[in-house]
């Protein structure tokens, strides 16, 4: 006896169809995914450069900072300098040299900054966008790489080159509170005692700035008016000075 199979319903047909698209589907998901997690980065990760570039280039960047740079220049003692005198950097003159000056000195310190923190660029604040971390702020590292002093008074005593401690002295109240010096005013360069005060008055202003430098420990002496620095007002041992005039 012969049996026959019972014919599919319709909805029997669509049961094995509707199975290999859901396989499809599932595999171009799943390979979707193995794409997206392979890949290196994506466009929202990248370092974008979108202000003023202080240090480095803008192009192939992937490490960057801020930095504000005009705080830079406002600890800057040579620009300090500058527009304490009212001086322009467009001055062709002094104003121009000393904002030279001050222009070098903020430029070696972003790019040892830079190198020391294994950044390719930084920018003004703002500049940057991206990334997959949020820039530092290198402010307080940049001005920490300026020169402590400007230096324009004569040297009294010691050294001003990369001196960590400078003072100033009013050399002029000195001399008048040498006693020999004094005396000296009184008398005409033709005097027979002129040139022997005037050398013994020297003899003493040397002993002294000698002294006020050793015993305080400073690098060097400048004179008043003569030293700008990052730090705030340099110190005046003018005092100290007289009162070793008789010592």
């Amino acid at each position: 006896m012969l049996r026959h199979a019972a014919p599919r319903t319709p909805a029997m047909w669509r049961q094995p169809a509707n199975r290999s698209r859901a396989r499809r589907l599932a595999a171009a998901v799943g390979w979707l995914l193995f794409t997206l997690a392979a890949l290196p980065g994506t466009a929202a990760q990248e370092l974008q450069v979108v202000g003023q570039v202080l240090y480095g280039s803008a192009e192939g960047a992937r490490r960057g900072g801020e930095v504000d740079i005009v705080s830079v220049y406002g600890s800057n003692p040579a620009h300090m300098r500058m527009r304490a005198l009212g001086l322009s950097e467009t001055d062709g003159g002094h104003g121009q040299r000393l904002f030279a000056e001050a222009q070098a000195a903020a430029n070696r310190a972003l790019a040892k900054v830079a190198r020391g923190a294994g950044l390719d660029v930084l920018t003004v604040p703002g500049g940057l966008s991206g990334g997959s971390e949020a820039p530092p702020d290198l402010t307080a590292a940049v001005i920490e790489q300026l020169p402590l002093y400007h230096v324009e008074g004569r040297v009294l005593a010691g050294t001003a080159r990369d001196a960590r401690v400078l003072v100033e002295l009013d050399a002029a109240a000195l001399w008048c509170a040498i006693p020999a010096w004094r005396e000296a005013q009184l008398l005409t360069p033709e005097t027979a005692n002129y040139h022997f005060l005037m050398k013994q008055a020297q003899d003493i202003f040397e002993r002294v700035v000698k002294q006020v430098q050793r015993d305080g420990g400073y690098d060097g002496l400048v004179e008043k008016g003569g030293v700008t620095s990052r730090l705030g007002p340099v110190p005046d041992v003018t005092a100290a000075a007289i009162a070793a005039v008789g010592s």
